[in-house]
């Protein structure tokens, strides 16, 4: 990324420059990703290149990981790394870097507190499937709202959670935004590669992981192959319940059977 012709050795692959279009239209926005796509050095880079072009005063931007350990261990040597021809420099007590009046600070989501009170101009939730959703309805979002500041929710899915709820909010809300990257489609990783990890972790890991299937919430459930053919065939819908009607069903719960439901 190039910002005041200084080079800071970010080369954006497509998908990532994909994302960051995506924020630049978008205020709120959620991401799906297969792993090893480069989503971390995404988000880094994002966060330093809103910082370059702010124009509020004193810009304050933040990455926050599920742990503090996990923001350190994943981000911090990127932001140290993509910030270092900026002249940043680095607090380490507090994982935070300066540059150029701008601040950009690594959080985790199991310490709330270190997040409350705090104006932020943009912010990055990343591993959203592991951060509780409250992190964003009562502490960043209150943190985004006098600045008019982004917000990107991004990560790998974990089942049916409160994730997947996020994803469909990104497809179908007013001012949300949705953008999914599955391994066979980005073709960033080897066919070789994908094809010896489905064969070592199984079909349903393997799905959830590099095709970021939602369907897979447990390795091994029973439905879940059943569940992404009918998925990908477009034949599971959303059917809105009549609240003046009540619905009864019952159940035959078969073992050497099929499961009966009336």
């Amino acid at each position: 990324m190039e910002s005041q012709s200084i080079d800071t050795g970010y080369r954006p692959r497509v998908p990532q420059k994909q994302i960051h279009q995506l924020v630049k239209n978008n205020r709120f926005s959620v991401v799906v990703a297969h792993r090893r796509m480069g989503k971390t050095v995404c988000a880094i880079n994002q966060l330093i290149h809103s910082a370059l072009i702010s124009d509020k005063p004193n810009p304050r931007f933040a990455y926050i990981a599920p742990t503090y350990n996990q923001a350190k261990r994943v981000a911090w040597d990127y932001l140290l790394e993509y910030t270092r021809p900026l002249g940043g420099k680095a607090n380490i007590a507090e994982l935070r870097v300066d540059f150029m009046g701008r601040r950009i600070s690594l959080y985790g989501a199991d310490n709330p507190d270190s997040l409350r009170g705090i104006y932020l101009d943009g912010c990055v939730i990343d591993e959203i499937g592991d951060v509780n959703p409250s992190l964003f309805t009562e502490i960043l979002r209150p943190a985004l709202a006098d600045r008019q500041g982004y917000c990107i929710a991004m990560g790998t899915p974990k089942g049916q959670n409160h994730f997947k709820d996020l994803r469909d909010r990104g497809e179908k809300n007013e001012g949300w935004s949705l953008l999914e990257f599955k391994a066979s489609e980005t073709e960033l990783l080897p066919k070789e590669e994908l094809k010896a990890a489905y064969d070592e972790m199984g079909e349903d890991k393997y799905m959830q992981e590099f095709e970021c299937s939602f369907q897979a919430p447990v390795e091994g459930s029973y439905y879940s192959k059943l569940i992404h053919d009918l998925e990908e065939k477009g034949r599971l819908v959303s059917i809105e319940p009549d609240g003046l009607a009540r619905t009864y069903t019952g159940w035959d719960l078969g073992m050497s059977d099929s499961t009966a439901i009336w």
